[in-house]
């Protein structure tokens, strides 16, 4: 995003061009997103870029070569004056287009090329979208935090679930998420929300089978702390912040509501080690 904005052309505008999904997501038909689309233009703005282009990625436009669309994509279509892409960025049928190719274009179309490399922390493995969906899947939020410079976020509708967190003493909202996102492992976890009228509030979530009530699909409900309301209908953000422990059966409600008035403690406690910015946790 740096190397965009600080190379937008005099007079122009910092524009990022992509797709609704990843291509290679759509062509092994796996999907593991780690931002919902809305998500993603969301952020594009907020670090700053000015516009953003993009397209629903289909066999058609896989099948479109290298040429045809630097030519009447990124050049006549939205002008491009200078392009920033990653070091293995590949286009075009066959991936048959790189930033090499970009360059030798470029000389004859009349733009510039900027190739961004690797970006290590410390030293450490390659930052990819790769190494931060399994951080997310194997439960490392603060670890995926560090690399994506947020905690993994879910936006969803509030729908009506078995009510059986209503019966406990503890009524959770039943996010509908999209169910392409890649999720943490099942699990209770420290949260915090932001409700529809834009106030934070922390929260504990839950994401499995309810297996002490013999369930068989997962869900993901969040118990937020100190409120009362109703949220059916409406649309929650729920960032993960740090898993508390794992899902477990137990002989009977009653144990449960137990196990969960001792998470809504713990929960309490590790809030302390977060800090808030414009009502929103950021990295600790």
């Amino acid at each position: 995003m740096a190397e965009t904005i600080k190379n937008r052309p005099a007079g122009g505008t910092s524009c990022v061009f992509t797709f609704d999904v990843p291509p290679e997501q759509y062509f092994k038909g796996k999907y593991g997103l780690i931002t919902s689309f809305p998500g993603k233009v969301e952020r594009f703005f907020a670090y700053g870029i000015e516009e953003v282009a993009w397209l629903p990625f289909t066999i058609e436009f896989a099948s479109m070569e290298a040429e045809h669309f630097v030519r009447n994509i990124l050049v006549r279509q939205l002008n491009a004056k200078h392009i920033v892409c990653g070091f293995d960025f590949r286009f075009g049928r066959g991936r048959a287009g790189d930033c090499a190719f970009l360059k030798e274009m470029g000389a004859s179309l009349g733009f510039t090329v900027t190739e961004v490399g690797a970006v290590q922390v410390n030293g450490e493995e390659a930052i990819s979208s790769t190494l931060i969906r399994r951080l997310i899947s194997d439960g490392e939020l603060e670890q995926a935090a560090r690399y994506l410079g947020y905690f993994p976020t879910y936006s969803g509708r509030i729908v009506h679930g078995e009510g059986r967190g209503r019966l406990l003493g503890f009524p959770t909202a039943n996010l509908q998420i999209d169910p392409r996102m890649v999720l943490p492992p099942e699990g209770v976890y420290l949260t915090w929300c932001t409700l529809p009228d834009g106030r934070g509030v922390p929260a504990v979530a839950s994401i499995g089978k309810n297996p002490t009530f013999s369930g068989t699909v997962q869900t993901l409900e969040v118990y937020i702390l100190d409120f009362s309301g109703d949220l059916y209908g409406e649309r929650l953000e729920v960032q993960f912040l740090y898993r508390q422990r794992g899902i477990h059966k137990y002989e009977s409600a009653a144990q449960l509501q137990e196990q969960i008035e001792e998470d809504v403690r713990i929960a309490r406690q590790l809030l302390q080690r977060f800090h808030l910015q414009d009502g929103r946790i950021v990295l600790r």
